[in-house]
């Protein structure tokens, strides 16, 4: 319930000014295929550099996913015919780490690795002195190994998709 919290409420809060796209915004895997090589790039590309970079199967199908994304009000044409990103957007259950949306689940994953360096930074001084230490400390070590390998194991899982799948 927390952690819903954290990730549903909090932004949406704190990022107010960060649009997002929905499931039902009309873009398949390749227009946001299309959508995250524009971004990465950071600069103005034309059909046939969005085709290799996005790998694409032809310079017409970059083009078709290009007035997708300006239909959508997301990406704007230069006056050399080229096109750029006008506004970065987030997908509900991701989050932009510079250039990079990862889904938030990879950030759960890394935020109970730092509680088990953090944890286990306490335990090594109590073993090494030999100082008692409680099981409700095992319980929280172990919980949090287990956590953060679902989450990892999860995000290892999803980078191995196929990319039609996304």
């Amino acid at each position: 319930m927390v952690l819903a919290w954290v990730f549903k409420i909090v932004p949406a809060k704190l990022f107010k000014g960060v649009a997002s796209l929905e499931s039902n915004d009309g873009l398949n895997a390749s227009t946001f295929r299309t959508y995250m090589y524009l971004v990465k790039v950071g600069k103005a590309v034309g059909p046939r550099d969005v085709m290799r970079g996005a790998d694409l199967s032809s310079p017409s199908v970059a083009y078709r996913n290009l007035q997708k994304l300006m239909d959508l009000g997301l990406v704007v044409k230069d006056e050399y015919n080229n096109y750029v990103v006008k506004e970065k957007v987030s997908k509900k259950g991701y989050v932009w780490v510079g250039k990079t949306l990862l889904p938030s689940f990879v950030l759960i994953g890394f935020v109970f690795v730092g509680m088990l360096i953090a944890e286990i930074g306490i335990l090594v001084p109590h073993l090494i002195v030999g100082a008692p230490i409680q099981e409700a400390f095992w319980f929280w070590i172990i919980t949090t190994i287990v956590a953060a390998m679902l989450f990892l194991v999860e995000a290892i899982r999803f980078r191995m998709k196929p990319r039609n799948q996304q």
